[in-house]
């Protein structure tokens, strides 16, 4: 069998945009719009796009992280319209086992689409 993982590399333009001012922000996200002297609520479209930019430059950095451990371990990565799809002739299981013994799972866990459950869902059939 083999274990298949979609990877991706960012939301929709809404939903990247809502990460920056809707709900509860992280806390260097308040820092930035303070220093332009707004807020999660008035913040203008500008600063918003600027907070994306940090935000998906750190989350790209980890992805290369796992990307980087993924390929040592002999997993083939591929380039597909929306997101990677990330290859490993073990199963299931033991993908996920190898993942977290090399301390990446939880980045796996943040780029994987998840179900309702919090699971992470792998990807099967014959369009992965």
């Amino acid at each position: 069998m083999v274990a298949r993982l979609a990877l991706g590399l960012f939301g929709t333009p809404r939903d990247e945009l809502a990460s920056t001012v809707d709900g509860d922000v992280p806390e260097w996200i308040d820092r930035l719009y303070e220093s332009y002297d707004t807020s999660a609520d008035s913040a203008p479209a500008s600063v918003s796009v600027l907070a994306l930019g940090e935000s998906l430059g750190y989350r790209l950095r980890k992805l290369s992280v796992l990307l980087s451990k993924m390929e040592g371990l002999g997993w083939s990565i591929t380039p597909r319209r929306w997101d990677l799809l990330a290859s490993t002739d073990l199963d299931e299981a033991q993908a996920q086992e190898q993942l977290e013994a090399a301390g990446v799972w939880v980045i796996a866990r943040q780029h994987a689409p998840i179900d309702k459950a919090g699971n992470v869902r792998w990807s099967h059939g014959l369009i992965p």
